[in-house]
């Protein structure tokens, strides 16, 4: 029997959202070779391609950029009462396990999936939640990256279906989407339709404040994965007191 590993990560670049700017600085050879020249007195004419030494990159940007982690932090400073685990504190623990893949790709813009609903989709696949699985959603926006409805496309979990996941045991949840939520202009617009009621700011992150977890957004090829029978692998950079992490997240099946 051999493994098969899949690559859930995509390429970490500005995104279509106004507060996600990316600014990657990509150094040539040739900055490297006057870097060392000024510092260390190396004549840039004796590396092996004279005048070329070492490339390097400047980044900014946001630690929620490209595939990452998101720690409760980012949703709330209290979860479960307490202060909210960072991104350093979040225990890999939670990281790693049986892989489940539930297909939302149907679902209409901004439509939030209820428990029931949920819970039928995963009868249909024969599977049953237990605690510390990895739970991802495969909304099929990853297909749509660079697209201007990249961003709107398609609904998401309803914050009951969520607490109904996290109450099976689970401690990290994932998707495709450029978020763990229905699009921002979805709620927000359910939000102003409803009088400016806080019960419809951000559903699915602000579960955070009853129950501790982390989800993993910005994922890609769910749709190479089996619905489950695949190992889950999603470790993020220890940024300190950080919101979120960069993830190179990889599932390991089994053919």
């Amino acid at each position: 029997m051999s493994t098969k590993i899949i690559d859930l990560s995509m390429v970490v670049e500005s995104d279509p959202s106004p507060i996600m700017n990316v600014k990657i600085t990509n150094l040539p050879h040739e900055y490297g070779a006057q870097e060392d020249s000024k510092h260390y007195g190396i004549n840039p004419k004796d590396w092996p391609f004279p005048g070329k030494a070492w490339a390097d990159d400047f980044i900014e940007m946001t630690t929620h950029a490209g595939t990452h982690l998101d720690a409760p932090w980012h949703m709330t400073p209290v979860s479960e009462g307490k202060k909210a685990k960072t991104i350093d504190e979040w225990p890999l623990e939670w990281c790693y396990g049986d892989g489940v893949v539930v297909d939302i790709r149907d679902l209409p813009d901004g439509y939030q999936l209820k428990a029931d609903e949920l819970k039928e989709r995963l009868s249909k696949i024969k599977y049953s939640l237990k605690p510390f699985d990895i739970f991802l959603v495969m909304t099929g926006n990853d297909k749509l990256w660079g697209k201007p409805e990249y961003l709107n496309h398609g609904g998401h979990l309803s914050p009951e279906a969520l607490e109904w996941v996290l109450d099976q045991g689970v401690k990290a949840v994932g998707t495709d989407a450029w978020s763990f939520d229905i699009s921002y202009d979805a709620w927000s617009k359910n939000y102003k339709e409803h009088g400016n009621d806080p019960k419809y700011l951000w559903p699915c992150h602000l579960v955070a404040i009853k129950k501790e977890y982390a989800h993993y957004e910005k994922l890609t090829n769910l749709d190479k994965l089996p619905s489950y029978g695949f190992k889950f692998f999603g470790f993020p950079i220890k940024f300190y007191k950080g919101s979120a992490g960069f993830v190179s997240a990889v599932a390991f099946v089994n053919e």
